[in-house]
């Protein structure tokens, strides 16, 4: 299963639309722009929430708790490194590759590649594919996917504006 998103829209404290193969919207993701400690929800395009992110504040590194549906599943931490980005999941899962660029794979907890993201580049911009290679774990893909992102924007940007 292939999903894409915009490279423009993946920022914080918005709302924007993961698209399918056929460029219908399949999930409508959303970010409180008031909160303290991110906040996003991810819902099906009935209204339906399928996942839940929550940072947790007063940590050294960012924790983001991950809920699917209504039930807490798993966290991620960010491990404290000073130039690299590494993440660590509590459900045994794992995340290698290129943050910075938003380009990196899912692992299940058995080492088989489940998702990954990847930049497109084409000619209006650049857009971002989405791999789920286990339809059964979708949202928890997704989860996981829009948690790091969100970290590395908020990274770039806040190591951006202090220039």
């Amino acid at each position: 299963m292939k999903l894409y998103v915009n490279e423009k829209i993946f920022s914080l404290h918005n709302k924007f639309y993961v698209k399918d193969e056929n460029d219908m919207d399949v999930y409508e993701i959303s970010s409180k722009v008031f909160s303290i400690g991110d906040k996003t929800t991810i819902n099906d395009m009935q209204g339906n929430k399928v996942a839940y992110i929550e940072q947790e504040i007063f940590h050294l590194t960012p924790n983001y708790n991950i809920y699917i549906g209504d039930q807490f599943s798993f966290k991620i931490t960010k491990k404290f490194q000073l130039f690299k980005n590494d993440y660590v999941l509590s459900n045994g899962y794992r995340v290698e590759g290129g943050f910075m660029m938003l380009d990196f794979a899912v692992f299940d907890d058995k080492n088989n590649q489940i998702g990954s993201i990847t930049r497109k580049f084409i000619s209006i911009g650049d857009k971002y594919e989405i791999t789920i290679d286990d339809v059964s774990k979708k949202e928890i893909i997704l989860a996981i996917i829009v948690a790091i992102t969100n970290d590395v924007n908020r990274n770039q940007s806040s190591s951006s504006s202090s220039d």
